[in-house]
Formats: structure tokens, C-alpha cells, sequence
């Protein structure tokens, strides 16, 4: 497998990756509180080792925050439910 440091990612790419469609996708991206910055620009590109590392954080403060509103006696809910979700279903064969 490459090296994520040396993969580089177009925003049709990460737009897939996570399941966004373009509008919503474009809006994403272009919000830095959400999505860390491209390395390069004209055009964009984002390093997969980069996202992989904004990838964990999320995920790491969704279980922090499942586990502050979560109660012992509680069933145990899904992380994937907590981080934001894809409008479209992928379709199976």
C-alpha cells in the first residue's frame, strides 16, 4: 500500500470518501472548522494521512462525547451514528 503522506486526494475524491454529494461536499471543504485545509492548491488536494489524523479526532470526540451523555443502564449506541451522516445510500448488490 502507498504511503498516505504521498496520496493525495482531489475533492470528487474526499467528497466520496466520506459520502457527501457535490453541494453539500463543496460547502464542506470549503469550511475549515470542519475539514482541515488542502496542502496544494490549483487545484486542490488533500493528503490522505492528513484526513486519516482529522478522521481519529472526530471519532475520538464523538466517544468522548457519547460517553458524557450516555447512562450506564443505556443500550450502546453506534460512534458511526454520532458523526455526520451521508445523504445518499450506497445501493447493494
Amino acid at each position: 500500500m502507498d504511503d498516505p503522506r504521498h496520496v493525495f486526494l482531489s475533492a470528487s475524491e474526499v467528497m466520496a470518501r466520506y459520502g457527501w454529494g457535490k453541494t453539500k461536499g463543496y460547502q464542506n471543504l470549503k469550511d475549515r472548522s470542519l475539514v482541515p485545509a488542502p496542502v496544494m492548491t490549483h487545484p486542490d488536494r488533500w493528503r490522505l494521512d492528513q484526513l486519516l489524523d482529522w478522521e481519529e479526532r472526530r471519532i475520538a470526540l464523538a466517544g468522548a462525547a457519547l460517553q458524557s451523555l450516555v447512562a450506564p443502564d443505556r443500550e450502546e449506541v453506534n460512534l458511526s451514528d454520532l458523526l455526520p451522516q451521508s445523504k445518499r445510500k450506497r445501493r447493494t448488490a
